[in-house]
């Protein structure tokens, strides 16, 4: 018997993945689609990929027998909708930002508005597989992490028992133009973006938060967290280059990252002298990562290679789907 899932989000580029993805499988039957922007619509109008005869439907349309619903919108939005939701027995994977907090203060702080559904912050699960399998598996409630979290924690995880004290992580992070929504592509952001490259939210961005509060929580990690994201002239792809320094430079990298993920199958370790590319990640489910010491120094250097709209949104959801209802 297939799964019924739900798709609120559904018109956009996750959202599309999600769907082509679900489609794919005997094992899951897409029940229910909905969109804001394109309410009343046939899905396939939308999505042309899709063989779904659904209709996309408001939110307050959802039918009673559905057994997980993915959120792939903005942030606030989810929050208003996932209690009830979780009310009915269904299960809830979010790809927002909404519940990836641990605490409303840090949420308000990190999103400049107060938080309707704080008391399931505390409840949801972040949801990294190659970490926190076991707490997914009992979820009703994950919160899929960013894109951008997704890279850098995977870069990081075999490492952090090495971390010197009070040394800077640094997180020079470059995403493909779809890792800024349908919208801001199809508002002039690729013409922008063409034969250019550039930073942006130097300042403050809100994935910052994202990853500190993760390692805070999971390891009581307060290492400064110094993360600046890049523009790529790509439309998908992500990559993250991550400097850390380490106790002793006398570690086998290799071996410690390929004994680490040795059970995780989704992220590969390139051999020693490779380098991870975008190039073998784009429209698979792989984290690719590569790592070396800095030229005589403790500093290492990890490059994480991911797709943004797959192992960085869609297929995690999926990932963490398959972890839940096994």
């Amino acid at each position: 018997m297939s799964l019924n899932i739900g798709i609120v989000g559904a018109t956009g580029y996750v959202g599309e993945e999600l769907a082509s993805i679900i489609e794919s499988r005997e094992d899951l039957s897409l029940a229910f689609v909905s969109s804001f922007s394109h309410e009343g619509k046939e899905y396939k109008e939308v999505h042309p990929q899709t063989n779904s005869k659904l209709v996309l439907q408001p939110i307050d349309q959802m039918p009673d027998n559905l057994d997980y619903v993915f959120f792939a919108t903005k942030h606030d939005y989810s929050m208003d909708y996932v209690p009830e939701i979780l009310k009915k027995g269904v299960k809830v994977i979010d790809l927002s930002a909404d519940f990836r907090l641990s605490n409303g203060k840090l949420w308000q702080e990190t999103y400049d508005s107060k938080h309707r559904a704080d008391d399931l912050l505390p409840k949801a699960i972040y949801g990294l597989p190659e970490h926190s399998a076991e707490k997914i598996k009992a979820a009703n409630l994950v919160a899929v992490p960013g894109c951008y979290p997704t890279a850098s924690i995977l870069g990081l995880l075999p490492v952090i028992p090495h971390l010197q004290k009070n040394s800077k992580i640094i997180l020079d992070a470059k995403s493909g133009i779809s890792g800024a929504g349908k919208s801001s592509v199809e508002n002039g952001l690729e013409e922008e973006i063409k034969e250019n490259f550039k930073s942006y939210n130097v300042g403050f961005h809100r994935h910052q938060p994202e990853i500190k509060d993760f390692l805070k929580m999971e390891f009581n990690l307060d290492h400064e967290i110094i993360f600046i994201p890049h523009l790529l002239p790509l439309f998908r792809g992500e990559y993250v280059t991550l400097y850390c320094e380490v106790s002793h430079n006398d570690l086998n990298l290799n071996e410690l990252y390929e004994s680490y993920y040795e059970k995780h199958q989704l992220v590969r370790v390139k051999e020693k002298g490779e380098i991870a590319e975008i190039k073998d990640v784009i429209n698979t489910f792989y984290c690719d990562i590569s790592v070396s010491y800095a030229f005589q120094s403790n500093t290492i250097v990890v490059n994480s290679a991911i797709d943004n709209l797959l192992k960085g949104a869609a297929s995690q959801a999926i990932q963490c789907l398959d972890i839940m209802s096994s």
